[in-house]
């Protein structure tokens, strides 16, 4: 089975800062700064997602789903459960990937200096509501109106990919909705819902964290 590269991992760790978001009371209209500010959490967090990838090269869209989780400081997991089960996480400057079927693991380090892994500093800049560091390696486009806000990325340099992130919810909410796309038309969405929190939450991630260790 091939090994997943970096670009997949960097790809799935967008994905995991859904989880981060917490829900606030709704309001008229959302600034770059306060989505920002609701991507931290100091709690165990669960999201539920659905994911659709449409490939250039498949006529079908690829369809899965699991769940995503977050726990502070730095370990962030996936949990696909459809079409079949695969753990990929990170924690700290580490990734991780395990396939329970195939009996394969795969560790990689994460280098926010590779152009391949510039996702990786928008990560660090969500996480830690670096709004600096988010503008000084992506160009940022963020529209916020009534009934919605959008947040879109785009590499500044050292990036050939073509990669755009857009990810869009409601007002004073969570992040709905991730979008993936690549230079060749590669699209991959994701839709989210917070599922749970709390210490139960963190016991599951744990738990989890050990299974992608080998423990």
């Amino acid at each position: 089975m091939k090994k997943p590269n970096i670009s997949s991992f960097c790809s799935t760790f967008v994905l995991l800062l859904s989880a981060l978001l917490s829900t606030n009371a709704a309001h008229a209209v959302d600034t770059e700064w306060e989505v920002m500010q609701r991507m931290q959490s100091d709690t165990a967090v669960r999201i539920a997602y659905r994911e659709t990838r449409t490939l250039e090269l498949i006529d079908q869209p690829w369809q899965g789903g699991g769940y995503l989780y977050s726990l502070a400081p730095d370990l962030m997991i996936k949990e696909q459960l459809q079409p079949e089960r695969v753990l990929m996480g990170i924690k700290g400057d580490r990734m991780f990937y395990f396939d329970p079927a195939a009996n394969v693991r795969h560790r990689g380090e994460l280098d926010a200096a590779n152009p391949l892994s510039l996702h990786i500093a928008f990560f660090n800049a969500l996480v830690n509501a670096d709004v600096a560091l988010l503008h000084r390696v992506y160009r940022v486009d963020f529209d916020a109106r009534e009934q919605d806000w959008l947040m879109t990325l785009k590499p500044r340099r050292g990036d050939r990919s073509g990669l755009t992130v857009v990810i869009s919810g409601q007002p004073g909410q969570q992040a709905e909705r991730i979008e993936i796309r690549q230079a060749d038309g590669d699209l991959s969405e994701f839709l989210l819902r917070k599922d749970a929190e709390g210490e139960a939450i963190e016991t599951e991630v744990n738990r989890l964290y050990k299974e992608l260790l080998g423990n």
